[in-house]
């Protein structure tokens, strides 16, 4: 038994059962050990589940098709993270701090993908941490997603308190709430697309390639892939 062979089962078992917690006597019997065997390997649970969060980064792979506009990268990017990420809900946490560089490939991807712009170094840092924030932060919401029309459910049930105006102008907009929520994260991204857009139309190259601040300018179209 090595390090390896339990976060590979440990991996294994969260994305087999996502809502299942991921515990030492589970990764224990995956790998035909006794719990207290794995404790030479990891201190306690939180460094178990590090070690896996870290794995389940270092597995991310990005294609940059040739001559995508950084909107066309920067959306796929951003779809790839969610569906790498969504079924991993109790690591998001330690995903989002990690103990080891498995983030610098893609630190490395979004700063080559945004060079056209040529953003100050500050607005390009900030442009990353609202990119991979936004993406982190919506697996998350999307990963502790109840059962379709559950939510929903309830506050129709509520509903019947109120005057008959109201449950006539709402009820319509929450059955299609669920519908609503399969195209949120389109919207996220188009959202994010557009603010760092923003930060583009704000400045223009400057001498050495620095950023200087000019007049505002018109947003550029934001992608989006043919229906």
């Amino acid at each position: 038994m090595s390090r390896d062979e339990i976060i590979d089962a440990a991996v294994a078992l969260v994305y087999g059962d996502p809502g299942r917690p991921l515990t030492i006597k589970r990764v224990a019997a995956a790998v035909g050990s006794a719990p207290m065997a794995l404790y030479r390997y990891f201190p306690d649970r939180d460094d178990l589940l590090q070690a896996v969060a870290d794995r389940v980064v270092a597995g991310m792979r990005f294609d940059r098709p040739a001559g995508a506009t950084w909107q066309e990268q920067l959306r796929d990017w951003m779809l790839t993270s969610m569906r790498h990420l969504r079924p991993y809900p109790q690591l998001l946490p330690y995903i989002a701090a990690p103990s080891k560089a498995n983030w610098l490939p893609s630190l490395i991807m979004l700063t080559e993908m945004l060079r056209p712009l040529a953003l100050s170094d500050d607005d390009l840092a900030l442009a990353i941490t609202f990119i991979s924030t936004t993406t982190v932060g919506h697996a998350t919401l999307a990963s502790r997603e109840a059962p379709p029309g559950e939510p929903y459910a309830v506050l129709r049930e509520a509903l019947r308190e109120e005057n008959e105006e109201d449950r006539a102008r709402v009820v319509p907009v929450l059955d299609s709430m669920p519908r609503a929520y399969e195209r949120l994260y389109d919207m996220v991204i188009d959202s994010t697309i557009a603010a760092v857009e923003s930060l583009g139309a704000g400045s223009t190259p400057g001498a050495g390639g620095e950023a200087t601040q000019s007049r505002p300018v018109p947003l550029a179209p934001i992608f989006r892939p043919p229906t």
